[in-house]
């Protein structure tokens, strides 16, 4: 057989032996190896090509020839055996390859897709699931580790100062200046912020590679968890492994955390409604409401000894009327602030409505009862810096005691002998503690 030109036709001809050895071979299989043909000739052909991984992974007829250079061609394999050897035809499937290639990054592509719509599915529904905020941030770190592979993650919420604090989460950089600036460098900058190296977290600053050199951490992505103009705080991927991020990274953190972001505002306004349906808005302090559902819960708590002290401010009427409602409103906020001051804090104070306030508290002997009662009135008897001379203010106090295991405990009755027992002293000419027992 003579030598086919290179030229004659458009694709590589090799003829093999029974053992699968390059008996002879055209000038187009040479120039693709790279080799003349002398050198080709008793080289096995299994030397000179590889399998390829089409879509799916199958070769489907596919192989990667390899040239000297170390590069590889991809060309679809044609065979005809004889009894002495085969016959190879060598067709160029570069473009091929390069479409199969593009397909399996498309496939791939959809793939992590669907997969992080799914992942944004459940944890939408876990996060609307969630009954406050730390199990929300616990949710949102476990998700975002899970979203991303990363070794750990944290979620930092912002505090009453501005400040950031660990709300949930494991922070290999905590106690590291790198970690506050990774923070609120990402919180300044309300955007995604994701770091490949600690050579690129120099470039947003060197105490941040540092620190990222002296964790071990090789990669970080931050991502702030906002709703509208409100920054409710940031969370971070640390990964201890290299790690580059596509391009669906930061689109994938964003919706994670305009998730969380929307669970928190709707918990806050939750807690919000709850706080104002049980608190007094002049005083802020328990309502009348709030005070009933605390007096069913002593009755099913252990025994104790419970006394109510009802209060009603001498003189408030006068100064309401002779100085307007808004010093009447400094003027209950103060009673408020100083009757919390006078009682431990696990007590009750409410404001039961007007100028009228009770106090629950357990005491160990009625005596005490009385003994919290005098602080309370003489508390309230110390002059008001809001009012001027001549608007004096005392306390009428009734008092009830009850033992929440007797037969006779009920709260309406507790709260009603307590009021009685509040116009007693009243009409007795004010600032006095009556007392009532619940028999």
């Amino acid at each position: 057989m003579r030598p086919i030109a290179a030229d004659d036709l458009p694709c590589a001809i090799v003829r093999l032996d029974a053992e699968g050895r390059i008996v002879e071979a055209n000038d187009l299989f040479a120039k693709w190896t790279g080799l003349p043909v002398a050198e080709l000739t008793g080289r096995p052909f299994e030397s000179v090509r590889q399998r390829f991984a089409g879509v799916g992974g199958r070769s489907e007829g596919m192989v990667r020839l390899a040239h000297r250079d170390g590069s590889y061609r991809p060309v679809i394999v044609g065979r005809e055996d004889s009894g002495d050897g085969a016959v190879l035809v060598l067709v160029d499937a570069t473009d091929r390859a390069e479409r199969e290639r593009e397909l399996m990054r498309s496939q791939a592509l959809q793939e992590r897709t669907r997969n992080r719509l799914e992942l944004i599915i459940d944890s939408s529904i876990a996060f609307s699931a969630a009954t406050n905020e730390q199990e929300l941030v616990d949710i949102l770190a476990t998700t975002v580790a899970k979203a991303y592979q990363a070794e750990q993650s944290a979620v930092f919420l912002r505090n009453e100062c501005g400040g950031f604090l660990q709300a949930s989460g494991d922070n290999p950089l905590h106690g590291m200046p790198g970690g506050e600036t990774l923070v609120a460098q990402a919180s300044g900058l309300r955007n995604v912020l994701a770091v490949s190296g600690a050579a690129a977290a120099d470039e947003v600053t060197p105490v941040l590679g540092a620190a990222m050199r002296g964790a071990g951490v090789h990669a970080v992505l931050v991502a702030p968890i906002q709703h509208d103009d409100l920054l409710f705080g940031v969370f971070v991927a640390f990964f201890l492994h290299p790690r580059q991020f596509d391009s669906e990274a930061a689109p994938l953190a964003d919706a994670l955390a305009g998730q969380a972001a929307q669970a928190i505002t709707t918990l806050r306004l939750q807690r919000q409604l709850e706080h104002a349906a049980m608190h007094d808005e002049t005083t802020g302090l328990p309502n009348r409401r709030r005070l009933e559902t605390q007096l069913l819960e002593y009755g099913r708590a252990t025994p104790a000894l419970v006394a109510t002290l009802f209060i009603d401010l001498d003189g408030f009427k006068r100064v309401n009327d002779g100085l307007g409602h808004h010093v009447g409103d400094l003027l209950l906020r103060e009673v408020g602030r100083r009757l919390q001051e006078v009682v431990r804090q696990e007590d009750l104070v409410a404001r039961y409505g007007g100028d009228e306030f009770v106090v629950v508290c357990e005491v160990p002997e009625v005596a005490a009862a009385e003994d919290v009662a005098d602080r309370i009135r003489l508390a309230i008897g110390l002059p008001f810096a809001d009012l001027p001379e001549g608007f004096p203010i005392s306390a009428s106090i009734g008092m009830s005691i009850a033992r929440t295991s007797d037969p006779g405990w009920n709260p309406d009755r507790l709260i009603r002998e307590a009021d009685h027992a509040m116009y007693s002293a009243k009409n007795a000419g004010g600032n006095r503690v009556v007392g009532s027992s619940i028999d």
